[in-house]
């Protein structure tokens, strides 16, 4: 039974802050705000989390987990010579719909990453993914420009790689701070995703 409160005093104080955090920023409220709206003491904050870092890291837990775990499959899948199935739309919809999952699931967690935690040590987190991301993109796309002579007639430049995902990541984080309902949010997605796979084909033939 006790183990059950501290449960709940726990989600409680990972629930304030999560509101503070939509509501203002990381710099806009400190660890005495968030003891005085849960009706705790400041000490039994700290019981729960040492410092205000470990604190935005307990709202975003579950988002930076998921992040951990998509790298990690990331990685694997572009390593693959032989896939090639991103470079075609009408192929490469069960990828879309992945990242569609994933950004519906944490969208408010995305929105406080990309927008609230300016001044915190994960302040430059979704860049540095985007980055990350797209040198491992880039490599694969070299992989696979030697695995398939006949299908790649010229390779992308790392700059443009690199912006072609820029753009995604960007796009994403001005989505999940707009209010938008699941059905207007999958049609944005998807028409980025339409555009990275087709260019300006997916609108009019030339």
């Amino acid at each position: 039974m006790a183990q059950i409160l501290k449960e709940n005093i726990k989600e409680k104080i990972i629930e304030n802050t999560r509101q503070a955090l939509l509501d203002g920023d990381y710099l806009s409220f400190n660890l005495r705000d968030i003891a005085k709206s849960t009706d705790i003491s400041l000490s039994n904050i700290y019981n729960y989390f040492p410092s205000k870092e470990a604190l935005l890291e307990g709202v975003l837990e579950d988002l930076l987990a998921d992040f951990d775990k998509a790298s990690t499959k990331i990685q694997k899948t572009l390593k693959n010579k032989k896939k090639l199935l991103y470079l075609n739309f009408d192929k490469s919809r069960t990828h879309a719909r992945t990242i569609m999952s994933f950004i519906l699931k944490h969208k408010t967690a995305l929105y406080i990453l990309g927008h609230k935690v300016k001044g915190s040590k994960l302040d430059t987190f979704l860049d540095e993914w985007a980055q990350n991301y797209a040198k491992l993109e880039y490599q694969s796309l070299k992989l696979k420009a030697k695995e398939h002579k006949d299908l790649m007639k010229n390779l992308p430049s790392e700059f443009f790689v690199e912006n072609l995902c820029g753009f995604f990541f960007t796009s994403v984080k001005k989505l999940v701070a707009q209010d938008l309902d699941e059905k207007s949010l999958k049609k944005y997605l998807e028409e980025i995703f339409a555009f990275i796979y087709q260019g300006w084909d997916y609108y009019a033939e030339f």
